[in-house]
């Protein structure tokens, strides 16, 4: 593998090498499960410092495209999961994955009925106090830890839906066919942020990586709401390729 810097360049000599790295990636010369050059290694190429090669395989490695392992070394990582589509149906975390060809899956870690607060209660549409089932997992794919996801539904309109092994099984297939209850439509209010310790940890990510949050309201064709999720995303491990069509405007 050939690599270097040109020290009269303007350009940093860490985005040097991590554009070299990034383009070896993407032609295939380098493909999944590869080892990268270690820290060391670059550093007696490229002359550079430690800590001009450690910046270079961090940034690709927050990027998603290279995974850290310690004592072992630095691997190119596997293709991300693109999504792709110039409309946006709506479709549960299993539908999205089972489009691009990756069996998604779950853990869940809390299923359980409890009184809503009055925020849950605000966005469902209930009385305070309302009883809704509360469902926490966490979403994989192929194994891997995607996203944490918390979501509400009110329990009247499901009621034994606490008891449910959910593991691995999408909610919008059993919603329709256990309860009659279709989501037509939904709202996704989508923002970025950084994880905190929790999420790290849970994410198995380093604290201060992008992540993205994702709040979601569920409709029926009535527009009655029927879900409340609130999801923390791996910004390393997605992409999304929206098309776009200009309107003739008039």
């Amino acid at each position: 593998m050939s690599l270097r810097v040109d020290p009269h360049s303007p350009i940093p000599f860490y985005y040097q090498i991590r554009e070299q790295l990034r383009q070896l990636i993407s032609s295939g010369q380098l493909n999944p499960g590869d080892i990268l050059p270690t820290e060391m290694e670059i550093c007696a190429v490229c002359g550079v410092s430690r800590m001009t090669a450690r910046q270079a395989l961090t940034q690709l490695s927050n990027e998603g495209l290279v995974t850290r392992q310690r004592g072992k070394g630095t691997f190119v990582a596997a293709p991300k999961a693109t999504l792709e589509s110039s409309i946006f149906p709506l479709m549960s975390y299993t539908e999205i994955l089972g489009q691009v060809g990756v069996q998604a899956g779950a853990m869940v870690f809390a299923q359980v009925v409890e009184p809503a607060s009055g925020d849950v209660a605000d966005k469902l549409n209930l009385a305070p106090d309302t009883l809704v089932v509360r469902i926490s997992r966490k979403r994989l794919m192929k194994e891997e830890t995607m996203s944490l996801e918390t979501s509400f539904y009110p329990q009247g309109r499901c009621p034994d839906l606490a008891s449910i092994s959910l593991d691995n099984q999408s909610i919008y297939h059993l919603l329709s066919e256990r309860y009659g209850l279709v989501p037509n439509y939904a709202t996704d209010t989508i923002e970025l942020s950084v994880a905190g310790p929790y999420e790290a940890k849970e994410l198995n990510i380093s604290e201060g990586v992008p992540v993205v949050l994702v709040t979601r309201m569920s409709y029926l064709a009535d527009k009655t709401p029927i879900e409340f999720t609130q999801s923390t995303h791996r910004g390393d491990r997605f992409k999304s390729v929206v098309h776009r069509t200009r309107l003739q405007l008039k």
